[in-house]
């Protein structure tokens, strides 16, 4: 039981910080605005932190998959099933917070201006910088990541020279994360003063919110786990697919209940897969890569914070914002895989991308907090359906491949 618990420790103590943090706000306003100095430090850590983070996590992972090239067949497929499983379930829960508004029609009174919702969005601006000063601000992140990718796409394309820089940017990479996991420790004391401050002013019926925000989640994913993995498996196997996926699914969708990491069900996915029938060579390849690529409900709940947020601070949630929330939602789910405090990073990745205030940090924090088991869920049992989907792909290629000859 304990060791079940430990799992969501950390989850647990920043849920805590967050709740005490809001009932000093309400209860003491006066006190709770003084706070606000001692979140803003530990925000800014993170700030200072976030550009070289994804510089460096991005490239060094591009350019080790690129060493791979040999089985390019497996890895586009990989790439191609992982986005298509991060844009269904993020279109579907914008759907579904569309039609039943999760704010219930509660306003986020904040005096700091905000940047965006006011006329068209600029997606060259988004997706590009004019110079390369531009891509060290945390403002351009989307960029940055652009930049990011081709340049790992370069360095696995520059043979032993390539392969030096490789191995230096996979140091650099140990490092900067045990730089997040350092500062991480404060993430309590600093979350819980800004929330206090950000609460001081604010209409208590904000707290009802997050528990119809949170509620819609659940249910979604109750509905994308049972109806969605029943699809993916019948794409992957027909109607045997769908029954060996369910036979063999259980246990790796309860390991991912019970210790909240993708990675630590790994060693359960890759059993389940082989007793699905799945071809041992293809399950050994794709399952570790699909551990920080295929995050779908990383995805799904990116996307529900966007639209909460937007709805509770009074903003229009446009055709362009859908389009680029659906986009950020795919590129958090990837950047966000495998990094100490990753989903709160990805916090920061749509707060400065979308230029929301910073009081609303705190709020999609206890968010993702509680919604973390669920979405850790989502992306192990789908791994098993991507890898379906995956095998019968390749599969084909290499029968179309035979025929060919």
């Amino acid at each position: 039981m304990w060791h079940s618990i430990r799992a969501y420790q950390t989850s647990i103590i920043l849920l805590l910080a967050l709740m005490l943090g809001g009932a000093l706000g309400l209860t003491l306003p006066e006190v709770a605005l003084k706070l606000k100095p001692i979140g803003q430090i530990f925000l800014n850590l993170l700030f200072m932190i976030i550009v070289p983070l994804v510089a460096i996590s991005v490239t060094s992972s591009i350019a080790r998959m690129t060493d791979l090239k040999r089985l390019g067949v497996i890895l586009v497929a990989v790439m191609l099933v992982s986005i298509t499983m991060a844009i269904v379930p993020a279109v579907g829960i914008l759907g579904l917070a569309m039609a039943f508004d999760p704010a219930q029609g509660v306003t986020l009174d904040l005096t700091q201006e905000i940047q965006t919702g006011q006329g068209s969005m600029d997606f060259v601006s988004l997706l590009t910088t004019n110079d390369f000063v531009g891509l060290l601000s945390k403002s351009n992140i989307l960029a940055l990541i652009i930049m990011s990718v081709i340049s790992g796409i370069a360095i696995g394309q520059s043979g032993e020279d390539g392969k030096r820089i490789s191995s230096m940017l996979d140091s650099l990479n140990t490092v900067i994360m045990k730089i997040v996991s350092i500062l991480m420790y404060g993430a309590p004391i600093g979350l819980g003063a800004y929330f206090a401050s950000t609460m001081a002013s604010q209409d208590p019926e904000i707290i009802t919110t997050f528990a119809h925000t949170i509620g819609l989640f659940f249910i979604a994913s109750f509905i994308y786990l049972t109806l969605g993995s029943s699809l993916y498996a019948w794409l992957g196997g027909g109607a045997k697919g769908v029954h060996q996926f369910w036979r063999n699914a259980i246990e790796p969708a309860a390991t991912a209940l019970g210790t909240s990491s993708s990675l630590a069900s790994l060693p359960v996915n890759i059993r389940a897969a082989n007793k699905m029938g799945i071809k041992e060579e293809i399950a050994d390849i794709c399952l570790p890569l699909l551990v920080n690529l295929n995050k779908g409900g990383a995805s799904m709940i990116t996307a529900l914070k966007i639209i909460f947020i937007y709805s509770l601070l009074g903003l229009e949630f446009t055709h362009e914002v859908f389009a680029i929330t659906v986009l950020i939602s795919v590129l958090s789910a990837f950047v966000i895989g495998g990094v100490p405090g990753g989903a709160f990073l990805g916090e920061i990745f749509i707060v400065t991308t979308l230029g929301l205030p910073l009081e609303t940090i705190p709020i999609l924090v206890i968010i993702g907090a509680v919604t973390d088991a669920p979405s850790t869920v989502i992306n192990v049992v789908h791994d098993l359906n991507a890898t379906q989907i995956i095998e019968r792909f390749t599969q084909r290629e290499s029968k179309d491949q035979e025929v060919v000859v």
